[in-house]
């Protein structure tokens, strides 16, 4: 039987776990960035015709004519993001007169677009521009930000088209949530307000 002092180093198994928090890849034994939420209640406006906004790019005659629907999307998928960002959210379908809340949140869809492929099993990404405008209770704007979404996905063929044009234009939304979540946690005009 060897003896340990023949073997000055010993090899142990282990295993690393790795995760992201904010985006940035963290080992498991490695310590937590405490939590970033803002301690603010805030008011996130929903408009009919926020959630109502598509996107059409091509052409019937050439490409084919598309249609993202970005709005139904954002409308369920932004509330959600948010609540991870702030102490509360409260979603209204105008912007109020007056605010308790000492953040009232506008998002507001300035552009999107999607790469075409020829080929069924090509990729095609898709981008959306939120811009987001935060006042405080006073009315007065604080922020005003643009952020981007992205999503990859198949081109599809004619039978899976559409199905692949949906979750397109979903996961786009549901990045561009995110990111505004994050962008929201880390601004130092939010991070200072009274």
């Amino acid at each position: 039987m060897a003896s340990l002092h023949r073997f000055p180093f010993a090899v142990v198994a282990c295993s690393i776990v790795f995760f992201t928090v904010g985006g940035r890849a963290v080992r498991a034994q490695d310590s937590l960035p405490a939590a970033t939420k803002l301690p603010f209640n805030a008011v996130l406006v929903l408009t009919p015709e926020f959630c109502a906004t598509t996107f059409k790019q091509g052409s019937a005659w050439t490409t084919g004519r598309e249609t993202f629907q970005v709005g139904k999307t954002a409308c369920s998928e932004l509330p959600t993001a948010l609540k991870d960002a702030f102490t509360s959210v409260t979603v209204a379908s105008a912007v109020p007169a007056s605010s308790d809340a000492p953040l009232v949140l506008i998002p507001k869809f300035v552009n999107g677009h999607a790469s075409t492929s020829a080929l069924a099993f090509s990729n095609r990404e898709m981008d959306v521009f939120l811009e987001w405008t935060v006042k405080d209770a006073s009315g007065k704007t604080i922020w005003l930000q643009t952020v981007q979404g992205t999503s990859k996905h198949h081109e599809g063929n004619v039978f899976t088209h559409s199905h692949d044009v949906t979750l397109l234009a979903r996961d786009s939304v549901k990045d561009v949530a995110a990111q505004s979540a994050a962008k929201m946690e880390a601004a130092p005009e939010l991070r200072r307000r009274p």
